[in-house]
């Protein structure tokens, strides 16, 4: 994500729908699906954030919740307006374990799957087409694609 102007910082709402790009270093380059939970405080500009499918142990009884700096957060990506055609080469974010990750189609299959190298994992993995998205970043308010 590029560098946002100190000018400009996002709000959310509690209730607001986000994904979240946690702070855990296992987790860079990864979007995760949450709801803003309250802000931290009245002057910060933290939020606690609830997970929709990340848990606090693996007993999965409790969702895990976390206080981030806004940077950290963003809307969902709008839906694409056209059909993607993906092809060897793309930089795209798949989703897997539970969240949408960064990685690049290193090959094509038939039958609409795509072998994606994620750099997360720094493994390569088959995924439907329906799992992958092209890479987006919330700048400044807007929607921008990652790579042009």
């Amino acid at each position: 994500m590029s560098n946002p102007s100190s000018s400009w910082i996002a709000q959310f709402n509690p209730g607001d729908w986000v994904e979240i790009s946690p702070h855990d270093p296992g987790f860079r380059g990864s979007w995760y699906a949450g709801t803003v939970v309250r802000r931290e405080a009245k002057n910060t500009n933290c939020y606690v954030v609830e997970y929709d499918q990340l848990y606090e142990d693996e007993s999965g009884e409790k969702l895990l919740q976390e206080t981030l700096d806004w940077i950290q957060l963003r809307p969902p990506p709008p839906p694409e307006k056209k059909k993607v055609q993906f092809k060897f080469g793309d930089e795209v974010e798949a989703f897997y374990s539970d969240g949408w990750w960064e990685g690049a189609i290193i090959a094509e299959h038939s039958g609409g799957k795509f072998a994606v190298f994620l750099r997360g994992f720094e493994e390569q993995i088959v995924f439907e087409e329906k799992d992958l998205r092209l890479p987006v970043q919330w700048v400044k308010g807007k929607w921008e694609p990652r790579f042009e």
